[in-house]
């Protein structure tokens, strides 16, 4: 088994703001249409590379794919209802590798939960099983704004919990707030890996032999992480509602359209 923690300080995000730019994000994709597959936002332009296939228009089982030159991507609608939850499911084909994942949002006028469930697989290689792995994610808001509203980190339960399962092993990620006296967050993160019942022996070898590689990888991960939350988070809480928007139309919209 290996346990490695690290913990990164990060610009805060108020939770009014959280909820009204969902809201107002929802309310945006709500307000788009479908003519012949083609995706038009509410101001007429078009949606570039997204194309409706099945079903209707952000209805369950409505079915878009994505243009990539890199990859294969479909997006299939389960849910959307504002006052019970957004759901959504995306396939990612690339040559031999699948990836599935679903993703959920609870309570959309004041989210509750947001979680995250996906599989990857490979086919037609030699070492294909080695690929496979599943993982699920779970971030508990309530608890995540409790948290991060105290000045300690507390003995509570993480509000972010993730698992990987591979056949190999499991890994399991928890991610913890604090406030600091400046206002921002002191983000606690902890990985524990262990290898499978009977393949334990040979993977506590394996981990231990490469703790300190993996030790590096993981705070680098999460300080790049952290340094590209600082970059981009003050620009974006500093928007008000309708700035937010129009930012959004602007990245959604063909460039080509007037």
């Amino acid at each position: 088994m290996v346990h490695l923690h690290h913990t990164v300080i990060v610009e805060p995000v108020p939770r009014r703001w959280f909820e009204q730019a969902v809201l107002t994000l929802y309310d945006l994709v709500a307000e788009t249409r479908a003519d012949d597959g083609r995706l038009f936002l509410a101001d007429g332009r078009r949606v570039p590379d997204v194309r409706l296939t099945e079903g209707g228009h952000l209805r369950a089982g409505a079915v878009y794919e994505v243009d990539d030159d890199a990859a294969r991507t479909r997006v299939r609608v389960l849910e959307w209802d504002r006052r019970s939850a957004v759901r959504v499911a995306q396939t990612i084909t690339d040559g031999a590798v699948t990836a599935e994942i679903e993703g959920v949002l609870r309570d959309v006028e004041r989210p509750r939960t947001a979680g995250l469930r996906g599989s990857m697989r490979s086919t037609g290689t030699r070492w294909a099983s080695l690929t496979r792995a599943t993982g699920t994610s779970q971030l508990r808001l309530d608890d995540w704004w409790t948290a991060a509203a105290g000045t300690d980190p507390g003995t509570a339960s993480a509000p972010l919990e993730a698992l990987l399962d591979h056949r190999l092993g499991v890994a399991t990620v928890r991610a913890s707030p604090h406030r600091l006296p400046d206002g921002r967050w002191a983000i606690s993160v902890s990985l524990t890996a262990r290898g499978r019942r009977l393949l334990r022996p040979l993977t506590a070898v394996a981990l231990r032999l490469a703790a300190r590689s993996l030790h590096r990888s993981f705070t680098g991960a999460l300080e790049s992480a952290a340094t590209r939350w600082n970059e981009t988070v003050p620009d974006l809480v500093a928007q008000d509602m309708p700035r937010l928007r129009e930012r959004a139309l602007g990245a959604l919209a063909d460039p080509d359209t007037p």
